[in-house]
């Protein structure tokens, strides 16, 4: 998930970019001495002790006889805008969280180089959400208001459950313009209301809301300490609580309108200088070795439907209904929705 990453990892933020650090120096020192390097930009949970990075890819290196600099830039957004940035001289080889709704952005910045694994048939038609072949999706799940199912006394089932009055300033959500899933939650909005109809819909919502934080991280953090029963997160976020807080009344609302999706991918950057070893990780991504470490790294769902999924998974929501808007649309709109978005919130 772009970029999910629970309270109990707070702390180790200097660490995760510690890691980073030292990943950085461990390629250049091995690309010294002669091995490949293959140079991966990701957002910063992936390289983070509890991230998918330390699980996935010591299996690569060991797979490709090559070393690895996995470097974290931020969000999946900062990774997009470093690729622009370098446009001109490359150094990164791979891209990893890129989302749909980046897509559009990433393919009209002319970043990425098209490819296609052959063993592109490991992923679901319906999540391979780059028709174009520059992405490829190695993850996917839903946004979804979490709650403590105790604590409120009634069901999130809907959009306008979230306007009940009995969740007045009991609602906690994150900022489109700093956060994947807040800006997820706004194009949900805009794919189950439509244009201009979303904006009425957040006039109602908006005296609910405790507060706006700038990431999801903050969110979940107030969540966790009893600040507001609800909070903007994941369909999967479920089973973590049940792992590690052993709460199975933290449940996420199954709302009948539908949930929207994200899906992440990977991509070879245009220029790459290790275009082979690029090739060979995106299709190592695909496979069982890489895809078990998802569910509980990630917190999302592998894009290879043959992993078994762990037992704390039965408290993870799988939406019936998949909702999405297209890239371009997005790409078109973004700003002007962000925009709306603020005026709303500001004048609540």
């Amino acid at each position: 998930m772009s970029t999910q990453k629970f309270p109990i990892v707070f702390a180790l933020l200097a660490i995760a970019l510690l890691v980073s650090g030292c990943a950085q120096q461990q390629g250049t020192s091995a690309n010294n001495s002669g091995v490949p390097v293959l140079t991966i930009y990701t957002y910063d949970s992936m390289v983070s002790e509890y991230g998918l990075g330390p699980k996935v890819i010591p299996k690569f290196e060991a797979q490709c006889g090559c070393k690895v600099n996995m470097v974290a830039k931020g969000d999946a957004g900062q990774v997009l805008s470093a690729l622009m940035l370098e446009k001109e001289n490359p150094r990164a080889d791979v891209a990893i969280g890129i989302d749909n709704s980046m897509l559009s952005a990433a393919l009209n910045a002319d970043v990425l180089a098209p490819f296609t694994p052959g063993n592109i048939s490991l992923v679901p038609e319906n999540l391979r959400f780059d028709k174009s072949g520059h992405l490829t999706a190695y993850d996917y799940g839903y946004f979804a208001f979490v709650y403590d199912s105790d604590a409120l006394g009634f069901d999130l089932n809907g959009f306008n459950s979230m306007l009940d009055s009995r969740l007045r300033k009991k609602v906690l959500i994150q900022n489109p313009r700093t956060s994947s899933p807040g800006l997820g939650l706004l194009l949900w909005t805009v794919a189950v209301y439509g244009d201009p109809g979303y904006k009425e819909f957040w006039r109602e919502f908006a005296p609910n809301v405790l507060t706006v934080t700038a990431g999801w991280d903050e969110s979940a953090g107030l969540f966790s300490a009893g600040e507001a029963p609800v909070y903007l997160s994941y369909a999967t976020s479920p089973p973590y609580y049940v792992l590690y807080e052993n709460r199975t009344d933290y449940i996420a609302g199954n709302f009948a309108e539908g949930h929207y999706v994200q899906v992440e991918g990977m991509g070879i950057v245009n220029g790459a200088k290790n275009r082979a070893l690029a090739e060979e990780f995106i299709a190592f991504s695909l496979t069982e070795p890489f895809q078990e470490e998802i569910p509980l790294n990630q917190y999302m769902f592998p894009i290879n439907h043959s992993v078994e999924l762990p037992d704390a998974y039965k408290y993870a929501l799988k939406p019936s209904v998949q909702l999405e808007l297209d890239p371009a649309l997005v790409e078109q709109k973004q700003e002007e929705w962000i925009s709306e978005w603020e005026k709303i919130m500001s004048s609540s």
